[in-house]
């Protein structure tokens, strides 16, 4: 009975119908209706071929009878899939998964996969290659294998699909199609339904490579995640297997910030670098190497300050993150004083 909320919840948004609508059609009370769907509860064994007649669905198709049996096939399916991906057999696995989808029309996993078939038709593309190569490409031809099929199938996924990773898949093929009609608006329209974190990278996919507004986004694409990674990094020298391995860890962070912002111009990445430098002087302080724990005590309280004296804006001029804007004003920094305050009782309260 795993899941059997969700597949009420499925089938009732499959029929258009609300949560109050679907109670009223059956005769129970809304509040009976959420606990099904929320599997907080199940309905009287009597209800059963009640809501299979209703759905139009078997017994066992309600209550996930052989579905075990079902996923086990789906799991081979999708590994085979991912075996001819892995070997570059691209018409292969376009005929396999068409094949799949066929057998498997109403499996999710499975539309995924063949969505993106279907948009990267090695058929497709390997005619349009050609034609490009002769010069045959007609005017405003269009570069969109299947559109009105995946239209329909995107459309499917929002409507009635509840798995958020598949819903995502759909939503970016949704922005891609239009985007390749050359509907910006209507693809920027479906890019503002992802995640925030999810819509830089589907933005920067709307515009020629190496134009002005691809630049824009892959920069502060490049931006966001360099922002990320640092943090990611410069967290694995906590949980470092040694002393040693944690100031290698800290120096790797800060030269990769140098990289990013080679022209200096660090923003934010000031209060980065006197974070970085404070707890490197920490570790070297471990060590006894108080020459090195001096000097990264020195370049911490140095980026401290620059932090202090940001301006309300710095655009960045540095080339990978050239034109990003950051506004200290939109940081919470949880403490009152300033960063040269804070670094300095830190150092004070560090044995």
């Amino acid at each position: 009975m795993k899941n059997f909320g969700n597949r009420i919840k499925a089938l009732r948004r499959k029929m258009n119908l609300t949560q109050e609508e679907l109670a009223e059609r059956l005769n129970v009370s809304f509040q009976t209706l959420s606990k099904w769907e929320t599997n907080a509860s199940l309905p009287d064994v009597t209800m059963f071929p009640i809501l299979a007649n209703f759905f139009n669905v078997t017994t066992d198709e309600l209550l996930g009878v052989d579905l075990a049996k079902k996923q086990a096939k789906i799991d081979e399916i999708i590994k085979e899939f991912n075996r001819l991906s892995n070997l570059g057999k691209d018409k292969d696995k376009f005929d396999f998964i068409c094949q799949a989808h066929r057998e498997y029309p109403n499996d999710y996993r499975i539309l995924e996969h063949y969505m993106l078939a279907l948009y990267y038709d090695p058929y497709f593309w390997e005619e349009y290659w050609k034609k490009e190569e002769k010069g045959e490409l007609p005017e405003n031809y269009e570069k969109v294998p299947h559109k009105e099929e995946l239209l329909t199938l995107c459309k499917r996924v929002l409507n009635e699909c509840l798995d958020e990773p598949i819903r995502y898949r759909a939503i970016s093929l949704l922005s891609g199609i239009y985007g390749n009609m050359g509907n910006k608006e209507k693809a920027l329209e479906y890019i503002k339904l992802l995640p925030f974190e999810l819509q830089g990278e589907e933005k920067e996919q709307l515009y020629e490579r190496g134009s002005e507004k691809w630049w824009e986004y892959v920069r502060k694409n490049i931006y966001d995640i360099s922002g990320e990674l640092s943090q990611k990094i410069k967290i694995c020298s906590l949980y470092a297997e040694t002393n040693t391995e944690a100031i290698r860890i800290l120096n790797k962070t800060i030269d990769f910030i140098k990289l990013i912002y080679d022209e200096a111009d660090y923003g934010f990445s000031h209060y980065e670098l006197a974070e970085l430098y404070l707890w490197l002087a920490s570790r070297y302080s471990y060590e006894k190497d108080y020459e090195s724990c001096a000097k990264s005590l020195e370049s911490g309280l140095y980026h401290a300050k620059a932090y202090d004296e940001l301006p309300e804006t710095t655009i960045h001029s540095s080339y990978l993150v050239k034109n990003v804007k950051f506004e200290t004003a939109k940081v919470y920094s949880g403490f009152e004083c300033n960063e040269v305050k804070r670094e300095l009782d830190y150092i004070q309260s560090d044995e």
